[in-house]
């Protein structure tokens, strides 16, 4: 069995494009878990007429990614049958994957365990572009590099020279979790990592703890570049980048990277002053591009 979280908020095409993916899987063992944390726009409504058979929980606004998709895992956990093997798949709303997308993941799965099992992207848009496929980082001085630079960020590529890729970390964006892990190393971390990192540190807990974390080329997730707003991080002004400090929306929340620098990282404090320079340097190093004359 495997139990689909799916957080939502207020994305009721995304979520309506995303539910219909889901619908024409070929593996027909899942069930499907929305948690809703407080839309207005009709998401319940929408869900309950037209996918009936999913499982929706409603919050009130402020679970916010992590703790809205450990109320999932809960719901799976006090409802799973011992009796099988049980599986949690991570999905955000603005994806959509191929009929055969839960098959190539227990697939993967099968022949790499005891892993957890990562999903390629790929811009909705531009499918021949490879936009995650794995990252390696080191925790002394934070550094580190996504995996689609060593395919020149071509799925084409990848494709042709690999079955799958291990990676030091997974994002939430379609991730299948074997259950038993929620037993031996807890749930996501939602006091510490509110709503960014709180996926990146679950999978560099369960990857200590003795599980490989494999991307599976064939597994492909088509994500709304455009939706996730990771295209246009070169465009944020300065005062947008000095308050993604402490937004809880920014992935450069300094609380949320601090908290993970001492969790994980070998040299703690100074890893968190290395990270915070690279963030610092990266962002003025685009401007800098932006602002070179053609």
């Amino acid at each position: 069995m495997i139990s689909i979280v799916i957080p939502v908020h207020n994305r009721l095409e995304f979520t309506r494009q995303c539910l219909e993916c889901l619908s024409v899987q070929t593996y027909r063992n899942f069930q499907i878990i929305v948690v809703d944390d407080g839309s207005t726009d009709g998401t319940d409504t929408m869900i309950e007429q037209e996918f009936p058979d999913v499982v929706v929980l409603k919050g009130d606004g402020n679970l916010w990614w992590t703790e809205a998709t450990n109320w999932g895992i809960r719901y799976a956990q006090k409802h799973e049958d011992k009796q099988q093997e049980n599986f949690i798949l991570t999905l955000n709303d603005d994806t959509r994957v191929a009929p055969d997308y839960l098959q190539t993941m227990l697939d993967a799965f099968r022949k790499h365990k005891p892993c957890l099992v990562g999903s390629v992207s790929v811009d909705s848009d531009n499918p021949e572009k490879l936009e995650y496929a794995g990252a390696a980082f080191e925790l002394y001085t934070a550094g580190g590099r996504h995996l689609s630079e060593d395919y020149n960020s071509s799925y084409r590529e990848l494709a042709s020279r690999t079955s799958f890729v291990e990676s030091h970390s997974l994002p939430g964006r379609g991730t299948l979790i074997p259950m038993e892990i929620f037993d031996k190393i807890g749930l996501y971390d939602s006091k510490k990592y509110i709503h960014y990192m709180s996926d990146i540190e679950f999978s560099v807990r369960a990857r200590k703890a003795g599980y490989r974390l494999i991307v599976n080329v064939s597994s492909v997730v088509y994500e709304y570049v455009k939706a996730t707003g990771i295209q246009v991080e070169r465009k944020i002004t300065f005062k947008e980048f000095i308050n993604g400090f402490t937004s809880i929306k920014s992935p450069t929340n300094l609380r949320v990277r601090y908290n993970f620098a001492i969790d994980h990282s070998k040299t703690k404090a100074l890893y968190f002053c290395f990270d915070v320079a690279r963030i610092c340097t990266g962002f003025l190093l685009r401007k800098v591009r932006i602002m070179k004359p053609l």
